[in-house]
């Protein structure tokens, strides 16, 4: 599944900004970050293009927090994959911003260097999966960038 950059709207995106919340193609993301320097702070990760990832027996990562059940939300501010049962423990009572996750996978090395972040990813990429993959819809994902919140 290809996701269209959101700026040009032409190349498939390669990079997510995780400040902007947006998907973006190689050119436009060295367009629009190296405009200015706050921008070039921007912590980025990349969009990988169907690698296998390491995932649970039917296909689905492991939540972070329980490591028991399958991960189908990513916290933005936490960057963690969650379940639907440790999503709802720990965003219940916070205005964290969580993506209902979508067929692509994100490296877990940043883009931005010196960028001050911290991930909590491991060492493994995250094979992602939306809820029309995950059958609970006959149709496809048309907006694979649509915020869930609570």
């Amino acid at each position: 599944m290809k996701i269209q950059c959101e700026v040009c709207e032409k190349a498939e995106a390669e990079v997510l900004c995780c400040s902007d919340e947006a998907v973006l193609c190689k050119p436009c993301d060295i367009k629009v970050h190296e405009a200015n320097i706050l921008f070039q702070r921007h912590h980025r990760v990349a969009l990988r293009k169907h690698v296998a990832a390491a995932t649970t027996g039917s296909g689905a990562p492991l939540c972070d927090i329980c490591q028991k059940r399958k991960g189908y939300f990513f916290c933005l501010e936490d960057r963690a994959l969650l379940c639907s049962d440790c999503d709802g423990a720990i965003h219940t009572c916070n205005s964290h911003k969580r993506f209902l996750l979508s067929g692509v996978q994100v490296s877990d090395q940043s883009l931005t260097e010196n960028s001050g972040c911290s991930t909590s990813f491991s060492s493994e990429t995250y094979q992602i999966h939306s809820e029309t993959e995950a059958g609970n819809s006959g149709e496809t994902d048309k907006n694979p960038s649509v915020i869930f919140s609570p």
